[in-house]
């Protein structure tokens, strides 16, 4: 029987926090479990804990790639390896707790039918998997009948972390994947809010774990992790969330109205509230610092 539920885990040296992050998801209690795990050509121990857990567990589809193709290569594989109706990206750093898939996929069952994302709470670790802190997440179920009104919704309360939830695999495809900008989990959340209602799980069921070395705490290094190859100067990382935001609502198909209202709450609930990133960028690309930065 195919597996109800893929669980896709990107991994780039991820040694150490991988075995507790790959421990979680092989201890969820669905059993219709299919676990992808693709290493973007890993230099550490990486191979070899995956190679490990494979071998024990025949759930888990292990692929290593030839070289380092960059950390958005690495997310859209895994979805493409998927086979299963439901996915979810799991980081190689983060926990679920047992009951995250049965949960989410129960809360589909019970749903909307046009239901595209469930998530559950949210709780933040840190680097030794202490808990810091309970995300304030308890009204996310952005189940508002348009797409603007539920891009409002996330876009106000900086809701990335609803970017792990589990999404309908066929809504994914229907997006155009992970983009080449930092802040991709808000651009993929908003062309998926263009498609349908957001369900949430009461539990906290999710542990994200915030700590030094994650590509999202190296300011501008997030860009070459995202697309190697790119200019970090003239990339206008902060700016470009904005735009692919933009495109992904222009490519969604919502109808003319729509469309302009949701394009209208990019700036509202986003943009200007956030004009210090796009400042940030211009003087980057001028080759100076902000006079907020100046010693």
């Amino acid at each position: 029987m195919p597996a109800r539920a893929t669980v896709g885990m990107p991994v780039y040296n991820g040694e150490k926090y991988l075995p507790a992050a790959l421990d979680s998801v092989r201890e969820q209690d669905e059993a219709d479990l299919e676990i992808v795990i693709s290493d973007n050509a890993s230099t550490d121990a990486t191979e070899e804990i995956c190679r490990a857990a494979a071998a024990e567990d025949p759930r888990i589809r292990y692929v290593r790639l030839p070289e380092n193709w960059g950390g958005r290569y690495n997310f859209n594989h895994v979805l493409d390896l998927a086979t299963a109706p439901y996915f979810t990206w799991a980081a190689a750093d983060d926990i679920r707790r047992p009951a995250f898939v049965r949960r989410c996929l129960e809360t589909f069952a019970d749903a909307d039918p046009a239901t595209v994302l469930v998530s559950p709470r949210t709780q933040i670790i840190d680097a030794g998997g202490v808990i810091t802190e309970d995300l304030n997440d308890a009204d996310l179920a952005c189940d508002e009948p348009t797409p603007h009104q539920r891009m409002a919704h996330f876009l106000n309360a900086q809701a990335a972390h609803l970017f792990y939830g589990l999404h309908r695999t066929d809504a994914l495809r229907r997006t155009r994947g992970i983009r080449p900008t930092v802040g991709n989990d808000l651009v993929l959340l908003a062309e998926l809010a263009c498609q349908g209602p957001f369900a949430l799980v009461p539990e906290q069921l999710f542990l994200q774990r915030r700590h030094a070395e994650q590509f999202s705490q190296q300011g501008q290094a997030q860009v070459q992790w995202h697309a190697p190859k790119a200019s970090v100067r003239f990339a206008f990382p902060h700016t470009m969330v904005s735009v692919e935001m933009a495109r992904g609502v222009l490519a969604s198909r919502i109808g003319a109205a729509e469309t302009a209202r949701a394009l209208a709450t990019i700036p509202v609930a986003w943009t200007l509230p956030r004009w210090r990133g796009p400042a940030a960028d211009v003087w980057a690309a001028l080759g100076r610092q902000p006079r907020s930065q100046r010693g």
